[in-house]
Order: C-alpha cells, then sequence, then structure tokens
C-alpha cells in the first residue's frame, strides 16, 4: 500500500483525532492544523501529499483557501464538506482534487486518499506534445502557448489530459475517462469530469468556444485530436501511454445528457 505524508486541517478536536487515527493505521505521516491562517502556509511547505481540508474550518472559506494554496503549491487537496449547500463543483473549481459529501463516511476518505496517491509520480523530463501553436508539458504541469506564455495546469487538470492525450484522436466515454481518472465509478465523477474540461479548454484552446483539441463526441464523450507537427527539437507528437488510461474504449455507455 502506497503511504504518504497527510495534513489534516480541521477545528473539531474530535474529528481531527478520528481522522488521524484511521489514517496512520494505515501507514500515513499526519500532521494537524486547526486555524485557517495556519492552513496555507503549512500546505505550501511542500511537506506533505495531501491535505485534508474541512470545509467548515472558521476564519476562512475554505475554496478561499483551495485558491490560495493552488497558485502556489501542486499539494493534493480532498475537501470534506460538512455544508450542504456549498457545491463540490464549487471545490473543483477552486483547486480541489476531490470532495466528500456529508455525512463523511471514513473507509470512503481512506479509499479516496490511497487512490490520490497511486497517482502521485515523480515529474518525468521528455513528456512533452508539440502541437500547432503550443506545447504541453506533461512533466511540468504546463502549457506553453505563443511568444512563450506559460499556463499551468491543477493536479486533477494534468492527469485528465494525460488521459485524453494517452488516447489521442480515439473517442473516450464520459464515464469510462471519470473512472480512469477518480479511480471509483465514473458515474459519479461525470459532472466532475465536464468542469475539468472546461477548465482545460480555456488554458489550451487558442478558442474555447470552438475547441481544436479537446473536442466532444457528441452523447458518448472527448477526443483528444493530436495533429501530425514535425519539430527538430521534440520530433512528431506521439501519444503517452498511461497505466491509469489503458483500458479499450467503451461505446457501450452513451448518456443523452452529457455534454
Amino acid at each position: 500500500m502506497n503511504t504518504g505524508r497527510i495534513l489534516v486541517a480541521n477545528e473539531e478536536v474530535r474529528e481531527r483525532r478520528e481522522w488521524r487515527l484511521a489514517l496512520e493505521i494505515e501507514g500515513h505521516r499526519v500532521d494537524e492544523v486547526e486555524a485557517a491562517s495556519d492552513v496555507v502556509p503549512a500546505a505550501c511547505s511542500g511537506r506533505y501529499d495531501i491535505l485534508l481540508l474541512d470545509s467548515e474550518i472558521r476564519g476562512a472559506e475554505s475554496y478561499e483557501l483551495c485558491r490560495a494554496i493552488r497558485s502556489r503549491s501542486e499539494v493534493r487537496i480532498i475537501v470534506l464538506n460538512g455544508d450542504r449547500t456549498q457545491s463540490p463543483i464549487d471545490a473543483l473549481n477552486a483547486g480541489a482534487d476531490d470532495y466528500v459529501p456529508a455525512p463523511l463516511v471514513l473507509p470512503e476518505l481512506l479509499a479516496r486518499v490511497r487512490a490520490i496517491l497511486r497517482r502521485l509520480t515523480p515529474s518525468g523530463k521528455g513528456r512533452q506534445i508539440l502541437l500547432q501553436d503550443r506545447a504541453i508539458d506533461l512533466g511540468a504541469h504546463k502549457v506553453v502557448g505563443p511568444v512563450d506564455q506559460v499556463v499551468h495546469l491543477t493536479p486533477k487538470e494534468s492527469s485528465v489530459l494525460e488521459c485524453l492525450i494517452a488516447h489521442a484522436n480515439q473517442p473516450l466515454a464520459h464515464h469510462n475517462l471519470a473512472q480512469a481518472v477518480w479511480e471509483r465509478d465514473g458515474q459519479g465523477e461525470v459532472e466532475f469530469l465536464r468542469v475539468v474540461i472546461q477548465q482545460l479548454r480555456r488554458k489550451l484552446e487558442p478558442d474555447p468556444g470552438r475547441p481544436r483539441y479537446i473536442v466532444t463526441e457528441r452523447a458518448f464523450g472527448y477526443r483528444f485530436q493530436l495533429q501530425p507537427v514535425v519539430s527538430k527539437s521534440l520530433g512528431p507528437p506521439r501519444a503517452i501511454k498511461s497505466r491509469r488510461c489503458s483500458s479499450p474504449v467503451d461505446r457501450s455507455d452513451t448518456p443523452a445528457t452529457a455534454q
């Protein structure tokens, strides 16, 4: 089992101890913070793999904390939401990697921690895709556009993009793509996937309203359109094989409401 360094941010002592005990039983190293003012400095310190952030921590909105952290760090963020009025879509838009709604079930939380840790791999060199007008650097989680303009990708955006590129020019069903990225039943994550796709298009596409690279397969899913480009420095583009995204394309699922 992969173990990691976990930061728990929760002002409730009983809950912090309960989460810490469950995590330590699985072999994780756990630290705690209880004040909102301590969350960002600790999460951005580089010492942690995952932040478990209670949405009801007083002193700051949890989504404001997510945005502040994501602008400075790639630590994975799981928002634990005790406030049913807050939307999981808002959490993803703010930079969270996952979202656990109330009531919290510890086995589910532990499973999501394990899934994120399985996806954590050191950034590698040479994982670059050259497009017609920009380059994707998956190892560095960034897109380099015209005049060397750099746009950084969140960990979740990088995971979705890597999966699409691994199946370049092939349609991927919504539920297959979501399941490959979140590593659980993809049907409940399709709405999350739509949000991430919108974010990727804003960062990658010259015209997000008329996508050139991340193309919608109506009533099915998405396809990454990889055009042949010759480059002396990088060579011709090629799809990157991903162990997470090696499942064959499945056309059996065609949700009528998918966008």
